[in-house]
């Protein structure tokens, strides 16, 4: 009896951190296609954004993809103005691409229009609710750390 309530709440969680996701990955879609991205050119900008400069190798990587289809993502970010190229001074062989000041405001703009999203939502729950979903996503991401420190094999 237990397990299946267990299996029923946890559908209903990932029902709802789906909807969630859903909503808040369309929220402001629209402020975004005036720049015309693609999703490979996005995460380009997001990683960029949290790690800093990085080589055309390491974004490769991370994307999935070869070099050369990292470097047409790289070159049509480069035209666009959000993001730069520089050789490695130590090895001329290595691109450094780095977030330009434009790129920087493009990423603000992005996390802006979530946050103004979830500040609406708090702003429809009461104190004890708020209070309530504050403890339920802190032990999300708790929960999320620790899978993230557990080594896969």
């Amino acid at each position: 009896m237990q397990n299946d309530n267990r299996e029923e709440l946890t559908s209903k969680f990932i029902e709802a951190v789906d909807y969630l996701n859903r909503q808040m990955h369309t929220c402001g879609l629209d402020d975004w296609e005036g720049l015309e991205m693609t999703i490979p050119q996005l995460k380009t900008l997001v990683l960029l954004e949290r790690s800093g400069p990085l080589r055309m190798g390491n974004i490769a990587a991370f994307l999935g993809r070869a070099l050369s289809a990292t470097t047409t993502v790289v070159d049509r970010l480069v035209e666009k103005g959000l993001v730069d190229r520089a050789w490695d001074p130590s090895d001329r062989r290595v691109v450094i691409c780095r977030l330009t000041d434009r790129g920087l405001q493009a990423m603000d703009r992005f996390w802006r229009i979530r946050r103004e999203r979830l500040q609406m939502m708090a702003d429809t729950f009461g104190m004890e609710e708020l209070e309530i979903v504050v403890q339920a996503v802190e032990m999300m991401r708790a929960a999320d750390r620790e899978m993230q420190s557990i080594p896969t094999s």
